[in-house]
């Protein structure tokens, strides 16, 4: 089918055509949801736990590794880690990417249903598909009392926050979870008087008993004559009445609740403090689900923000701002993209007119742009993609690339009109001629994506969508150029006013083509330049070639800081002498009375997490604000110690894709500790600037009063080891007795003593017991002064210390690990005791193997270019003649990496290294121009030598033309400084390197190969042509 002949037969039909592309792309557009990033599938689940006042130690043994026993046999799974602390745990499970995130659910909750009973005062568990790590915050919210509220306590509007904010929260689509992190739900306590039970006769487990049978049961039913009746037995106390419920007889007098103990409704113990930019505050985090659109999700929350402000809260004197806006970074980064994208039309198109001088020639080639773009994004749209920085740079990049097809079009036709040739004919064969090429290399370039779309893993799911929008643009721009050219070259085409060749006319490309056939005139200096530029090239590439890293560091604005808290710290004490000093110092900053100023911060501490996120005025200042807070703000607090990092875009989460993981396994926690501080010591002397955190910390410092049970004692006193544990229970925390709910809200029941200051207290409180009467606690349990750990990491069912470690960010990932290698690995491993084991994880786990899929890849791609080259040319060895100039590209795309390190930091990263794999199916596309038109020209009689520099007359011109308007075009991603350009800009240089360095070269490079390759040839043709001559080069200059 010839679509040129179709096309330019029905003009009218073809325009049609164009218009309906155009009305589809842009309601495509319109639909297209917007992202920072594609839809990549997070395969973890995460099963959270709350145990209230639990020590890691109990939640570790009574809930999380009986959850880890089940979980592990789970399909699929290949990584399980947990984290515990106290009254928190929580186990991640990840798995292999591509899994069947439903069905991993339902076998997930099957697992979690064959664990031992739970504890009565243990939640059930929470589970998460995508949490805990791996879906990250879409958004903070922080709830503060409006300048007309003088209260502080938000205890108080803790049930408006559960029965309004959260349920208008949850309707938003997208929401996966909502972690209430200042929550102090309400409880009913009973504050009983140890004294005056024992006084009295009565055990904590009659007081416990009575109170846990207070309850409505249900009798079932009964038939009374013709209607048939619900029977329950009202056994519930309202807590204002509870005092009456009788716990015994004491000689046939009733002992009441009221006699021995108080009971009131209040809400639960402070965990934790949380201050807005200085000013107390209700913190909130929202999880979104794993294919949520942030984007969506955000606008939704703004929308209840608004609502919810306008509305309850205003009426409570209460205001919600929201802190953490994941939006506000992609929508900054979409928009540079955008804008690079418009700055590279712009680049493009006046390349284009310096080269052709005509307004109506530039709009003719140029059309193909909106068509390529339009059609691109009507496949995102038709394929459920999002428009992201990936998709959107695609299209940056293709920019340049969909006006190749037309330019080498429309040359073409011009130069046959040139020649003489009329009007249709020289649209019909100027097209035919090139049409073969064009199709190879708009084979080989979409062919070389090929092994992107199969990629394995997380950078398979990244690097799809560029993968897609530039092979829809260049097949887009192929088709634009064999039918619109056409018909654009029909209607609006100027016949030239001497349709007489211009071949005598000594301009710059036929001095180009002269130039190029004195260096490669004969068989030494053509050996010499092939030696030069292809073994140099592969030298140069060697010696020069970055060190490997993951994933592009895209940091975002926001700055973070973790602590690592003295152990045992009350949160009254944490807040006066950590937080409080922290926000006086940041207070001048905030204020704007020093520099660097700070937009907002949040700072939250609690058991299960603390951390100080920072929002400078000006982004530009990140790293000067993070100097400030490692030297003056966050030292010299007392037993303290701060690590800060800047956020990163392409994980909202605080590890990025540049963390290294060092777990260190073993059965003596303590002794792993100290080795885990040794190396800390031992990578940062290694990695100057590189941040070290210890998860957990680097002591067993908690302190711990152990109360070991006296046997001989508890036996004579007729008390099992359960009771007195009930009874420190309930002199500590509150023993959980039971749950009450009046049809609206529900609280646990818990029974306390009265609150002690010194353990000689608790060693003094009474307890009463059937056998031997009154007994203290002391008499019945020995109190033991000890520490313990603070929290507990396990990974795949060991206790482990690790060592999270972000290297310097001047440093790629690969050198990074190569020096804690050699330097500080050596040591650790001499440090460990007996029977531990050291292992990397992480971004470093996964460098290795990433490389090596890279390097398939790329092997693959070179393959199936030579085969498909192999089947166009129906030649092997011309195949092998266009695969020779790759070494070329890839020197130049490496000489353009090293060039920009010296302004800013670029690393080899997946991202730059995907660039030398599209590189391949580019920098083909002028070689195969060359030898196609050598062939033809072979094929028309002229011998080799004539026929090679004819083909260099001939598409010098164009080559150069479509390689300068693509490099213009992709340029401004190169060189555009802004948020989520770190993303893009490692492709873009290696994409430009190459193209500037392959087209400086391949039109020596091919000429000498074609040269050398047909030598035989050369010396047994006899027939001479004008074109030997210095002038007749000039035939092929237009």
């Amino acid at each position: 089918m010839n679509l040129t002949r179709i096309s330019t037969h029905n003009p009218a039909g073809t325009l049609v055509t164009l218009l309906l592309i155009a009305i589809f792309g842009v309601l495509a557009i319109a639909k297209l949801p917007i992202q920072l990033l594609p839809d990549i599938q997070r395969p973890q689940i995460s099963v959270f736990n709350n145990w209230r006042s639990a020590a890691p130690q109990e939640m570790e043994s009574n809930i999380i590794e009986p959850q880890e026993n089940v979980l592990r046999q789970v399909p699929g799974v290949v990584e399980m880690t947990s984290n515990i602390s106290q009254g928190f745990g929580r186990v991640s499970l990840t798995f292999e990417v591509g899994n069947n995130m439903q069905e991993a659910m339902i076998n997930v909750i099957n697992a979690l249903n064959q664990t031992p009973p739970r504890p009565l005062d243990a939640n059930e568990p929470f589970i998460n598909v995508g949490g805990g790590g791996g879906t990250p915050n879409l958004a903070s919210l922080l709830i503060r009392m409006a300048p007309d509220n003088p209260d502080t306590d938000f205890a108080k509007y803790q049930k408006l926050i559960d029965d309004i904010v959260e349920p208008r929260l949850r309707q938003i689509t997208g929401v996966g979870s909502i972690q209430l992190q200042s929550r102090r739900p309400k409880e009913l306590h009973i504050l009983f008087d140890p004294y005056r039970a024992a006084a009295l006769g009565i055990t904590l487990e009659q007081l416990r008993n009575t109170l846990s049978r207070a309850a409505d049961i249900s009798g079932g039913t009964a038939n009374v004559g013709r209607r048939q009746y619900m029977v329950r037995f009202i056994g519930q106390y309202t807590p204002e009445n509870l005092g009456d419920l009788i716990v015994t007889y004491n000689d046939g007098r009733p002992v009441y609740i009221n006699e021995l103990a108080d009971v009131s409704v209040s809400s639960a113990e402070v965990q934790g403090f949380t201050k807005r930019n200085g000013y107390p505050a209700y913190y909130m985090t929202i999880e979104g689900t794993f294919d949520a659109n942030t984007v969506t999700v955000l606008n939704g929350v703004n929308r209840a923000i608004d609502e919810l402000n306008a509305g309850a809260l205003k009426e409570a004197g209460l205001v919600m701002d929201l802190s953490f806006d994941a939006s506000i970074h992609i929508k900054r980064a979409i928009l540079l993209v955008k804008g690079n994208l418009a700055i590279g039309v712009l680049l493009a198109l006046v390349i284009l007119f310096a080269f052709l001088r005509s307004f109506r020639a530039t709009l003719m080639i140029a059309s193909t742009i909106p068509v390529a773009l339009l059609i691109a994004f009507f496949s995102l749209e038709a394929m459920g993609r999002t428009l992201n920085v990936i998709s959107l740079a695609g299209l940056a990049f293709a920019v340049g690339l969909v006006l190749d097809a037309a330019i080498i079009v429309q040359e073409n036709i011009v130069r046959l009109l040139q020649q003489g040739s009329g009007l249709r004919q020289a649209i019909e064969e100027g097209t035919g001629q090139v049409k073969g090429a064009l199709m190879a290399s708009t084979a080989t370039t979409v062919a070389i994506f090929v092994p992107i779309l199969f990629m394995p893993g997380v950078e398979g799911q990244l690097f799809s969508d560029l993968a897609l929008t530039l092979s829809v643009a260049v097949v887009s721009s192929f088709i634009s150029a064999i039918t619109l050219i056409p018909v654009f070259s029909l209607l609006w085409l100027k016949l030239p006013e001497k349709a007489a060749p211009q071949m005598n006319r000594p301009d710059l490309w036929s001095k180009l083509t002269r130039l190029i056939r004195t260096l490669t005139g004969d068989k030494k200096r053509a050996s010499i330049w092939c030696a030069l530029l292809i073994i140099g090239s592969g030298i140069m590439t060697f010696a020069l070639m970055p060190r490997p890293d993951f994933l592009p560091q895209a940091r975002s604005d926001g700055i973070f800081a973790f602590f690592s808290l003295p152990p045992g710290s009350n949160v009254q004490t944490l807040e006066k002498e950590v937080g409080d000093v922290i926000i006086e110092r940041l207070k001048p900053y905030y204020d704007k009375e020093k520099s660097p100023y700070i937009k907002g911060y949040n700072f939250s501490m609690y058991s299960a997490f603390n951390v100080l996120f920072i929002y400078p005025e000006d982004p530009s200042q990140a790293d000067e604000m993070i100097k400030l807070l490692n030297d003056e703000i966050l030292i010299g607090l007392p037993d303290t110690q701060a690590f800060t990092n800047r956020g990163s875009l392409l994980q909202f989460g605080f590890n990025g894709g540049r963390a290294i993981n060092i777990d260190l396994q073993g059965p003596d926690m303590e002794a792993l500790m100290t080795s885990a501080g040794k190396g800390m010591k031992l990578i940062t002397d290694a990695l100057p600037g590189a941040v070290v955190r210890p998860l957990p910390g680097l002591s067993m410092a908690q302190p711990e009063l152990q109360l070991i049970p006296n046997e001989r004692r508890l036996a004579q006193a007729g008390v099992d080891r359960t009771q007195i544990a009930n009874a420190i229970r309930a002199y500590t925390s509150g023993l959980f007795v039971g749950e009450y709910f009046d049809g609206n809200e529900r609280m646990d029941i818990l029974l306390k003593g009265p609150k002690w200051q010194v353990p000689e207290q608790l060693s003094a409180t009474p307890v009463y017991t059937q056998a031997a009467g009154i007994q203290t606690i002391g008499e019945l349990a020995k109190i033991k002064r000890t520490v313990g750990p603070t929290q507990l990491q396990r990974v795949n069912g060991k206790r482990s210390v690790s060592l999270l470690i972000f290297p310097p960010a001047d440093m790629s990932l690969d050198e990074a690990l190569e020096i804690i290698n050699e330097k500080a690995v050596p040591s650790l491993k001499a440090s460990l005791p007996t029977n531990s084991s050291l292992k990397f994880r992480g971004s470093a786990d996964k460098l290795d193997q990433t490389i090596k899929d890279m390097g398939a890849n790329f092997l693959l791609a070179v393959v199936i270019l030579f085969l498909l080259m192999s089947a166009m040319f129906k030649s092997a060895k011309d195949s092998l003649l266009v695969l020779l100039s790759m070494p070329l590209a890839i020197c130049g795309g490496v000489l353009s990496l090293r060039l920009l390190n010296l302004f800013s930091f670029q690393s080899l990263d997946l991202l730059t290294m995907i660039g030398f794999i599209i590189l391949l199916g580019l920098v083909v596309n002028n070689a195969i121009l060359l030898v196609d038109q050598t062939r033809q020209g072979t094929r028309d009689g002229l011998n080799i030598d004539d026929a090679i520099y004819q083909a260099v007359a001939t598409r010098a011109r164009p080559v150069y033309m479509s390689t300068l308007t693509s490099i213009f075009g992709m340029l401004p991603l190169m060189l555009v400084p802004g948020v989520g350009s770190e993303i893009y800009r490692g492709l873009a240089a290696v994409i430009v390197g190459g193209m500037t360095f392959s087209a400086l070269f391949t039109l020596i490079l091919i000429p000498s190969l074609l040269r050398l390759t047909h030598l035989s040839a050369r010396n047994t043709q006899t027939t001479h042509n004008p074109l030997t001559h210095s002038t007749a080069t000039d035939s092929g200059a237009k």
